[in-house]
């Protein structure tokens, strides 16, 4: 479901916890509490024109699944998301992008982060 939500930009039916932490993959920094995470993600979504579930394992406490997004313009990112969870509430989420990505262009990886200059 939470792969899917990057689709249509409604993250609604994720059950995040109250206290979840997302681990920037930009910046390293770590957002916390369910809007500011859902804030970053929605603007995420506007940039995304496709998703693609590889593979998805889950294994209480901790879930994980590699997948691909295809942006507004074209380029291809392919991710590891690690999650843990408890109480069936998604309490902290690590996304991992293929190095490929990161090296080919940095910036326009930023770019599309942030939403600035995209």
């Amino acid at each position: 479901d939470y792969f899917a939500a990057f689709r249509d930009g409604d993250f609604s039916a994720i059950k995040f916890a109250e206290d979840i932490e997302f681990l920037s993959p930009l910046s390293g920094t770590t957002f916390k509490g369910r809007e500011e995470i859902s804030n970053f993600l929605h603007g995420v979504t506007t940039r995304v024109e496709k998703v693609e579930v590889l593979s998805t394992t889950i294994e209480p406490p901790t879930a994980s699944g590699v997948w691909q997004m295809t942006t507004t313009k074209g380029r291809l990112y392919t991710l590891n998301n690690f999650f843990r969870i408890a109480d069936g509430e998604i309490t902290y989420i690590w996304p991992m992008f293929d190095p490929k990505a990161v090296m080919e262009d940095p910036a326009g990886l930023t770019r599309w982060l942030t939403g600035e200059g995209y």
